[in-house]
């Protein structure tokens, strides 16, 4: 779909990025976002199957010209973890896959200072109850399994349809590298694991203990943006699906260890009465590194399949001394259900895939004042679409 836009505002010269995107269809896609005279469009330019029936999250390794696909295969035994290798053209060539447990839906990289040729990620299985990790070489993208954590719950938790087993859904490695979080949004918790810097084996640590019922899903850090500045303020801000809350965490570490305690707590409509039926999704830090940034799922704030995103002030504008919290406002997700989005700091954009609209969008953001911008352009791919990522 092409947009028009004002020619004033955004000129005429061509450009030229590169996006993938996950479908429940069984099939990642390579769009080419480009801009001439005003308008932006998203074209397909290749498209994968190898990455299993149900690909659910990405991770790229832009360096190495790979990307990681989890297939989270719904209602199956078991997913698949698979590496796809970037052509000039932006086809995507299976590498290696490797059967994993039920269940992926998110991952992150890591590193060990021990193994400086090796690179890491763990993964988090929401049906399969678990976390594992894996050891990969990254010049040829294979990559085996290290680990594996299953969880068990001795009762259901307060929301006992969504809590009846423990679902990880989330990873996020803190700024330090040294540990690997996992929200549990069936067992209220956030797992902390600590890598060992020799092996980049996870260690467990004991974990950090949300509230009942709330259903802990995805995070982000903040640190100062530029660490000249002489500030080494940490915090941690997580979002949890079933009670739509967001929590602010100051960090510290004391003796080796990581410590959290909790400063600010909120929903992610900055404390009105959430819609009903509505799910915040994913978190995410502006590239000016002073707003939080939330997607809400199934409000319909902006219209019948017009979800919205929410913006959250946390740091002044030279994204280097956190602020007190203060909600910014809701804007429209130009869709259904942004279940995830990512923020290109090179295109000041945000790119969302829109579970329920079965649609890749493209929208402006604005770092002055902190708002997302227009909807630059939108793409329908076949099935729902649950992840995006930049390339370029």
């Amino acid at each position: 779909m092409r947009i028009a836009l004002v020619p004033l505002l955004f000129g005429a010269t061509s450009v030229a990025s590169t996006l993938y995107a996950a479908s429940y269809a069984g099939t990642v896609t390579t769009l080419s976002l480009s801009q001439s005279r005003g308008h932006y469009e998203l074209e397909t330019i290749a498209q994968s199957s190898d990455c299993g029936v149900n690909p659910s999250w990405l991770m790229l390794d832009r360096e190495h010209r790979v990307l990681y696909c989890l297939d989270e295969a719904v209602d199956y035994t078991n997913g698949t973890l698979t590496s796809l290798a970037i052509g000039a053209n932006g086809t995507l060539t299976r590498i290696v896959q490797r059967e994993t447990m039920a269940g992926p839906v998110m991952s992150q990289f890591y590193s060990a200072p021990g193994l400086p040729n090796r690179k890491f990620f763990a993964v988090a299985h929401y049906e399969g109850s678990a976390v594992t990790s894996y050891s990969l070489d990254p010049i040829t993208g294979v990559f085996n399994r290290s680990q594996t954590f299953t969880y068990t719950l001795a009762q259901p938790g307060p929301n006992a349809e969504r809590q009846d087993a423990p679902h990880s859904h989330g990873v996020i490695v803190d700024p330090t590298g040294q540990f690997v979080l996992v929200p549990d949004l069936g067992a209220d918790l956030v797992r902390i694991f600590y890598v060992n810097p020799a092996t980049g084996l996870l260690e467990p640590q004991a974990p950090l203990v949300a509230a009942p019922g709330s259903g802990p899903r995805h995070g982000v850090f903040w640190t100062p943006k530029e660490a000249a500045v002489g500030q080494h303020e940490t915090m941690f801000y997580l979002v949890s699906e079933l009670s739509n809350g967001l929590t602010g965490y100051r960090v510290s570490y004391p003796n080796g260890t990581i410590s959290f305690s909790e400063f600010y707590t909120t929903n992610s409509y900055g404390g009105a009465v959430a819609p009903n039926a509505s799910k915040v999704a994913e978190i995410s830090l502006s590239p000016q590194n002073n707003r939080i940034v939330l997607s809400n799922r199934g409000d319909n704030t902006f219209g019948t399949n017009n979800d919205s995103m929410a913006v959250f002030g946390c740091a002044d504008a030279t994204g280097n001394v956190a602020t007190n919290i203060t909600f910014n406002g809701l804007y429209p997700a130009y869709g259904s259900y942004p279940r995830q989005f990512e923020m290109s700091a090179e295109n000041e954009m945000i790119a969302e895939a829109l579970q329920e609209s079965d649609a890749v969008v493209v929208t402006g953001w604005n770092g002055k004042t902190g708002k997302p911008g227009p909807l630059l352009a939108r793409k329908s791919l076949v099935g729902q679409v649950v992840a995006v990522v930049w390339d370029s």
